[in-house]
């Protein structure tokens, strides 16, 4: 029964008139840049960069919810200012694979130099997204047989059903401040998703997706020499629903000839501005040579709620960055006299 009421949930929540979305986000927020905000593309020094996330969510409730994504980005340069290109494909099923996403964007950024140590990121996404709804697997309220006491897909029901399928143009933006000095950076970001308020519905309702604002921040701090700390927040409102994630990392670094250039543990907290906080994520990761992984598992934090999604959460993370190879200091041979 609790699998079906389950279904039954997430088929009211993806059909009634008035969605509180939830969005595909990772609790390693900074493990995916590129749907943190637009603005990181190439927001890192080197050639090219790959990345992909894999997230299982609610295993232990019956139905997990799965996530993956891939990233692919690189540097370009106009007029000698330095820009970015990125693509970026994520996957989502839900619910028993009731539900079914897929997205893909192209993604860009331009930065601009304020100072010696400070730039604005400016990033621009634009994407085509296509969800399925295998109705098969839902029941709906009107199919709660009195009878035997449980939902029967059998029985029939009075919701408007349009059809299985549906997809649209989905555009993004953000804006990013840095500042770096070899012992210290910060960074200031936010970033706007569904600027365009694509409708999305399965049902005849012509319901428009809610934007969805995303404020985060970090700072970065060297302690002795090979000790780092890097308090970490981000915000997301959407709707009526807001999530606040605030922790940090601490670390090692080691020298640039080694193997491995750094080893880090990290803890949170999940909340929200007018709720309690529901989750404890702790997490670790660790370069190895031009590889970073890193995982993590959401703990959920009791409490009087009759339906949780945050149990049982589980993430891995793994990147790749090309080394940069350009010059950066270029000398013309000439005759000495």
């Amino acid at each position: 029964m609790k699998k079906k009421y389950t279904i039954l949930l997430i088929g009211f929540i993806l059909l009634s008139s008035s969605i509180i979305g939830q969005d595909i986000h990772f609790s390693k927020f900074f493990s995916a840049p590129l749907i943190l905000n637009p603005a990181n593309t190439t927001n890192y020094h080197g050639n090219w960069n790959v990345i992909s996330n894999y997230r299982n969510q609610g295993a232990t409730i019956g139905d997990s919810y799965i996530t993956s994504t891939f990233a692919f980005d690189f540097p370009v340069y106009i007029n000698n200012e330095r820009a970015g290109l990125g693509l970026i494909w994520i996957n989502d099923k839900s619910s028993n694979s009731s539900l079914s996403v897929n997205k893909i964007y192209l993604s860009a950024a331009y930065f601009v130099k304020i100072s010696q140590k400070s730039y604005l990121h400016m990033g621009l996404q634009a994407g085509y997204v296509n969800k399925k709804l295998d109705y098969s697997n839902i029941t709906f309220p009107d199919q709660f047989d009195m009878s035997i006491g449980y939902f029967n897909p059998d029985m029939p029901t009075e919701e408007l059903l349009k059809n299985e399928y549906l997809s649209y143009l989905d555009l993004n933006w953000g804006l990013i401040w840095s500042y770096k000095t070899p012992k210290f950076t910060s960074e200031i970001g936010v970033s706007m998703f569904h600027y365009n308020r694509p409708i999305e519905s399965f049902s005849t309702a012509d319901f428009r997706l809610k934007p969805r604002y995303v404020g985060h921040a970090f700072i970065e701090k060297t302690l002795f020499k090979n000790i780092f700390i890097k308090p970490k927040l981000i915000y997301v409102n959407q709707n009526s629903a807001s999530e606040l994630l605030i922790g940090f990392d601490t670390g090692l670094l080691f020298s640039e000839n080694r193997i491995s250039k750094n080893v880090y543990i990290g803890s949170f907290f999940r909340g929200g501005l007018n709720r309690k906080p529901d989750a404890f994520i702790v997490k670790t990761g660790f370069n190895y040579k031009n590889f970073d992984f890193a995982i993590s598992y959401d703990i959920e934090i009791p409490s009087d709620k009759f339906y949780s999604y945050t149990k049982n959460a589980f993430e891995i993370s793994c990147s790749f960055k090309r080394p940069e190879t350009n010059l950066k200091n270029k000398i013309i041979p000439c005759t000495v006299f």
